[in-house]
């Protein structure tokens, strides 16, 4: 029998998981990356199901903690079958990325559950959300925007039944009929997500669908209200309802407006280390899973940008020395980089499994040299006038390295970042 993880040492394993999926799968790590998605997956839901995680939220409390961490283990399922189609479809890597680092801001946005990945001087489920611009709504056609707003009207519609039913008797006729609506509502919304496919599957499966938010939800409102659980109806209403904001800023329907910053967000004059880092930390963020025709550009551009940034901050900086001949090998990398990411050919969802490699190879290693030079990383931080730091070539999250005795997760203490 497997000895149980610790949250924290799901999260660190995770955290490996994230930095192997940095440019995409290959055919080198889809075996190791499936293992390790089925580690995370089953270690945290043991942990769940032997009560460790019930009063994380505090008697009487809404039990959002405990269907948040629920969810986490539900949308291990995405990454399963999404990792498995490597190849097969253009939209994985967006479906990747999503599900990656809506993961991730899931367990930072709950403060017990961010508590538990930080024991011990961890930083599981660490995010790596460092992008220059939100991202683009969703341009919905009129049928899907009115889909939409009727899923974000139910959602919140159910939530409200089920907390003024919470703690009733589970054989109430309202409480039966109300278990029936959730049920009904999560099937229907998991069929409508799925059949639109492409992109819009890739943007709100894991919102919508039986493993995304909504499902967990769902089915956490029907256990909770079946048992006469008040704090876990309560915490997955309140999920639901979030869920349902969610989706609202995801969306542009007609009447809104949305305003795109210039060239993605990427500043007109860069020329410090710290400016071309935080650059450098978009494209890192957007390569999480891979390329597709959406992120192609935008990942290229950030790539020269950061390069040409760097050859304006050696002057401006006056970098000499050994610094400047690792600033020097970081821009000869980033031209190598972004010619690897220009050559992808995204409308074959055969993605080249080398170049994915390479990748995240040359990111890894670009992120290598900036750190562990104590020059350009002390260049690759800045404190404004109001006393905000900022950070650029933010390291990769701190991975597993040796696992409990009885634990396998593959080979995550010894296998290469780049797979």
């Amino acid at each position: 029998m497997s000895k149980q993880m610790t949250f924290a040492q799901i999260g660190t394993l995770y955290n490996t998981i994230a930095n192997e999926l940095q440019g995409g799968v290959t055919h080198h790590n889809q075996e190791l990356l499936l293992d390790q998605v089925s580690t995370v997956q089953t270690q945290l839901q043991d942990l769940i199901n032997s009560g460790s995680l019930n009063n994380i939220d505090g008697a009487g409390s809404p039990a959002e903690s405990l269907v948040h961490a629920q969810n986490v283990v539900d949308q291990m399922n995405f990454l399963k079958t999404e990792i498995g189609a490597f190849g097969t479809d253009t939209f994985v890597p967006k479906f990747i990325n999503d599900v990656v680092r809506d993961v991730q801001d899931i367990v930072a946005g709950d403060p017990q559950l961010s508590a538990l990945a930080h024991q011990g001087n961890s930083a599981g489920f660490q995010q790596v959300s460092f992008l220059l611009a939100p991202p683009t709504p969703f341009p919905d056609s009129g049928a899907q925007t009115q889909t939409l707003l009727q899923f974000i009207g139910d959602s919140n519609s159910l939530a409200a039944r089920a907390q003024a039913l919470a703690g009733a008797d589970p054989k109430s006729a309202d409480v039966l009929q109300l278990e029936a609506d959730i049920h009904t509502f999560s099937v229907n919304a998991d069929a409508y997500s799925t059949a639109q496919g492409g992109l819009f599957s890739a943007r709100f499966n894991n919102e919508f669908n039986l493993d995304g938010v909504q499902g967990t939800a769902s089915r956490e409102l029907i256990t909770g209200l079946e048992t006469g659980n008040a704090d876990l109806v309560n915490g997955a209403a309140g999920v639901l309802q979030a869920n349902a904001n969610d989706v609202r800023g995801n969306m542009l329907v007609t009447g809104d407006t949305f305003t795109p910053p210039p060239n993605g967000g990427i500043p007109d004059n860069i020329n410090t280390v710290n400016v071309a880092g935080v650059v450098f930390d978009d494209a890192v963020t957007k390569l999480l899973g891979g390329v597709y025709s959406g992120n192609q550009t935008s990942i290229v551009n950030d790539l020269n940008a950061t390069q040409t940034g760097l050859q304006n901050a050696i002057a401006n900086q006056n970098i000499t020395g050994h610094a400047l001949h690792d600033i020097n090998h970081v821009i000869s990398l980033l031209g190598q980089e972004s010619a690897l990411v220009g050559g992808i050919n995204t409308a074959s969802p055969a993605q080249v499994s080398a170049v994915n490699g390479q990748t995240n190879h040359i990111q890894s290693e670009i992120l290598n040299i900036v750190n562990n030079d104590p020059t350009l990383a002390a260049l690759a931080t800045a404190t404004d006038a109001q006393g905000n730091v900022s950070t650029g070539f933010v390291a990769l999250p701190p991975e597993t390295h040796g696992q409990p005795h009885g634990v396998d997760v593959g080979s995550a203490g010894n296998h290469h970042l780049w797979g």
